[in-house]
């Protein structure tokens, strides 16, 4: 089994660790599925290695390796501005098709990036192979859709959680997972993992009982809204029975 990094892991320390994407179906609404995108690269054989690789960013290469599967690791080279073109349209959390001369076409994940710490642009690509009969587990973005009727009343939405562990096969990957909160019509209504009907083939890795992941909660203008208003019937109660009591 293939584990994927967090994508969330956006690199303080100069790396970035991405992972893919699924889809499901939120406990009070429908969410379709969409399928995810394979994306191309062409790629050569590099054999500098060390300190040369920084000639190659200077000629607008990427230096990159691709190992896992039956396969030893191999040291390659793509173009930046490609490289960065298939990001732009997600292929982080994508499979990817590399191909190149003397190079048989492989289908790969991105397991890493690293980037430049301050001008964010790609230093260096770890590519792993992945087989079609070889499961996948990694962090998966959840996407909220729709619009919770609670908002009405007051209570605003809470995201607890942006993503979440799952495993499946390769070809099993959607293009993500959107949680419709249309159904979120009281202020204390909640979506947990265990809600969540993934499509055939995907499992969660943990049920992440513990937190929902999405939460209605008053919001403090309201809250404090309605402390007055309670403030305020206590006042009249209060004075209500004082009048009572004089003129006993």
């Amino acid at each position: 089994m293939i584990r994927c990094g967090d994508f969330r892991s956006l690199g303080l320390s100069g790396y970035e660790l991405r992972p893919l994407l699924p889809d499901d179906r939120a406990r009070k609404g429908k969410r379709e599925v969409y399928h995810m995108e394979n994306f191309s690269l062409q790629v050569e054989k590099r054999t500098d290695i060390g300190s040369k690789a920084r000639h190659l960013r200077a000629e607008g290469k990427v230096p990159a390796v691709v190992y896992g599967g039956n396969g030893a690791a191999q040291n390659i080279q793509l173009s930046a501005r490609e490289l960065d073109r298939v990001l732009e349209k997600g292929a982080a959390a994508a499979l990817l098709h590399l191909t190149g001369p003397g190079l048989p076409k492989t289908r790969v994940l991105i397991r890493e990036l690293q980037r430049h710490p301050v001008r964010r642009t790609v230093l260096h690509v770890d590519f792993v192979r992945v087989a079609s009969g070889q499961k996948i587990t990694m962090a998966v973005p959840l996407h909220i859709v729709g619009r919770a009727p609670a908002t009405e009343l007051g209570a605003v939405l809470l995201q607890n959680a942006d993503s979440i562990e799952i495993s499946c096969l390769p070809d099993d990957l959607p293009q993500g997972i959107e949680i419709d909160v249309s159904g979120l019509a009281e202020v204390h209504d909640r979506i947990f993992a265990r809600d969540l009907t993934l499509p055939a083939g995907v499992t969660l890795v943990n049920e992440h009982d513990d937190e929902p992941l999405v939460a209605m909660n008053l919001s403090r203008a309201a809250a404090h809204a309605d402390d007055e208003e309670a403030e305020g019937a206590a006042e009249v109660e209060i004075i209500t029975e004082r009048r009572k009591d004089e003129g006993k």
